[in-house]
């Protein structure tokens, strides 16, 4: 369930009942966020109009809930946005470095993760959601054949438990048993 700045509630699944659905995790904290997110704001005014939905998803902790409004308004972002203070949706996509970004079919298959941000991941990023889209055109054509997690393995992994890599920053949780959700 993603909840909304005001306290909207959305659930995934009506979202991904629509098309594929772009997840980032991102905080107003975090230094690469803040330069991926006029990129998400570009992909999401191209592709949305196609069916590919949205979620710009906050890790940032609820009392800076104004902080996230503050940011987005100041930076003129429409993406949606939605807020996972306690990071219980982030758990549950085993997120363990922002800014990852997530691109889920509606078959409900994870296509994509890229986890950080470095100049140019946006290209990648344009070039699955057309390779997603052209698949979904032509008859027959299984969407899932092209997955890739690109970032996955590597120091970025070995940096999850000990702090983030170049271009990504730990996401901050407070001490907890992880929960797992519906979603």
């Amino acid at each position: 369930m993603l909840t909304g700045l005001y306290g909207e509630e959305v659930a995934i699944d009506s979202l991904l009942d629509k098309g594929p659905l772009v997840i980032n995790f991102w905080a107003t904290w975090c230094s690469p966020c803040k330069l991926e997110m006029p990129h998400l704001e570009k992909l999401y005014r191209e592709f949305a109009p196609k069916g590919v939905q949205f979620a710009a998803v906050s890790v940032d902790m609820k009392r800076n809930a104004g902080r996230v409004k503050t940011f987005l308004e100041k930076q003129e972002l429409t993406v949606p946005a939605y807020i996972d203070h306690d990071t219980r949706l982030a758990k549950g996509f085993n997120v363990r470095a922002i800014p990852t970004t997530i691109i889920i079919l509606p078959d409900r298959s994870q296509y994509h993760r890229n986890k950080g941000y470095r100049p140019g991941d946006e290209v990648l990023l344009r070039k699955h959601l057309q390779a997603i889209l052209e698949s979904a055109g032509d008859e027959g054509d299984d969407m899932a054949g092209e997955a890739g997690e690109d970032g996955e393995g590597g120091e970025a992994d070995k940096a999850a438990g000990k702090g983030a890599a170049p271009g990504e920053a730990a996401v901050r949780t407070e001490p907890e048993p992880a929960r797992e959700t519906g979603d």
